[in-house]
């Protein structure tokens, strides 16, 4: 009887244990086999990469981009956070607020003009910062996999 309410318990959490990974101020929680992985080089003062998490085998690439590249497995997801130095600098902020979190319901090409994968991103103003969160995910993502990804950019939060 207790093994049936405890897998009845873990189905209804998702199944999988999630761990919160931050830096920069700000954080995210991950499933398992997500890390933490070395942001690319920003070749522009403003907005910086604040935090990059994803699947195995994700890394930066070289670019001419002003924000990092990422080459991704075919099957593998990263969700990044650029944030902007002030509100002033990024030009056009947002509302304030979340809401933006809840249209990453789904990716596709063309997203991002130095990412040809599967992607979405939403631009947010919180605690008075502004932030974009990119979606990446690999051309044979499984539709779990993507759902990660997406679940993992809106668990977005300043981490303050």
């Amino acid at each position: 009887m207790l093994f049936v309410a405890l897998t009845l318990l873990a189905s209804a959490c998702g199944g999988g244990s999630k761990h919160v990974i931050s830096a920069h101020g700000v954080r995210m929680t991950v499933p398992d086999g997500w890390t933490r992985l070395r942001p690319g080089p920003d070749h522009v003062d403003d907005p910086r990469t604040l935090l990059v998490v994803g699947t195995t085998g994700v890394r930066a690439t070289p670019s001419s981009c002003a924000s990092p590249v990422y080459r991704l497995p075919t099957s593998g997801a990263a969700v990044a956070v650029v944030g902007w130095s002030s509100i002033a600098s990024a030009g056009g902020a947002p509302p304030p607020g979340r809401a933006p979190l809840s249209g990453l319901v789904a990716v596709r090409k063309g997203t991002f003009e130095c990412f040809t994968g599967r992607a979405a991103g939403v631009d947010l103003l919180l605690a008075g910062k502004r932030y974009q969160l990119r979606v990446l995910v690999g051309d044979r993502a499984s539709k779990h996999q993507v759902s990660q990804a997406l679940e993992v950019a809106r668990s977005f939060e300043p981490a303050g």
